[in-house]
């Protein structure tokens, strides 16, 4: 859908088509709404915080309502470490959630392509000293912490030998801000007309979300309720 499309939705969602019962909602609260609709919808299909509870690619239709956001390689190529951290500021798209990672290791003459494993800070201390857990040809640990260059996050890694030249990183982005265009968003920047980045399937569940967070925002509570059997009907 475009963003006229979208706008278009939102207000026959709400019923507010030519209509002077109350006042309309403008662009740009109705682009704060969609903006706010998208990041509800992907964190509610990236996680198990939905109605059915069902995460990321439980299902074929939760794989496929995210498909768009996947990033991976060659799309994103692979980051050089900086004495074995990765700053996620230097993604090409912005961060929002790990899927898969894995490095090119270097020893002597010989590259390996080897996959990460996430540990926990109170268990790495054990997992280093661990001659079956610490590094290996089968997996490197690693964990999340504030990035030492930026005012990110960055991924640190714990080889026990060899070099990391290089880490392939697959994630879900964050989608682009919806924009009507022409106008000054709430951040000041004025944004060129912008739809959703998610698979056309997912638009109008998207708007329905957006009118459910207006619908709360004027306390309509027949709404909600309507809307909230249209959403897990969607789910």
């Amino acid at each position: 859908m475009t963003i006229s499309e979208l706008h278009y939705a939102f207000k026959m969602s709400m019923d507010r088509i030519d209509s002077n019962s109350q006042t309309d909602f403008n662009r740009g609260e109705i682009d704060y709404l969609l903006n706010e609709a998208q990041l509800i919808f992907l964190k509610t299909r990236s996680s198990t915080s939905n109605i059915k509870q069902r995460g990321f690619e439980a299902t074929q239709k939760r794989t496929d309502d995210l498909s768009t956001l996947v990033i991976k390689y060659p799309e994103q190529q692979p980051l050089i470490p900086t004495n074995n951290e990765v700053d996620l500021s230097l993604l090409k798209y912005e961060y929002y959630s790990l899927i898969r990672i894995y490095a090119e290791v270097q020893e002597s003459d010989c590259v390996k392509s080897i996959p990460l494993k996430f540990v926990q800070h109170d268990d790495l201390n054990d997992v280093l000293k661990d001659p079956f857990n610490s590094a290996s040809q089968d997996a490197i640990p690693y964990n999340f912490g504030k990035s030492s260059a930026s005012n990110s996050t960055s991924i640190y890694m714990y080889p026990k030998s060899g070099t990391i030249n290089k880490v392939y990183i697959e994630y879900l982005k964050l989608p682009n801000k919806v924009s009507y265009g022409g106008y000054a968003y709430i951040d000041g920047i004025i944004y060129p007309p912008t739809t959703l980045e998610f698979p056309e399937h997912t638009h109008l569940e998207i708007v329905d979300i957006a009118a459910n967070v207006a619908a709360l925002n004027i306390e309509n509570p027949e709404y909600i309720r309507l809307k909230k059997e249209k959403l897990f009907n969607n789910e």
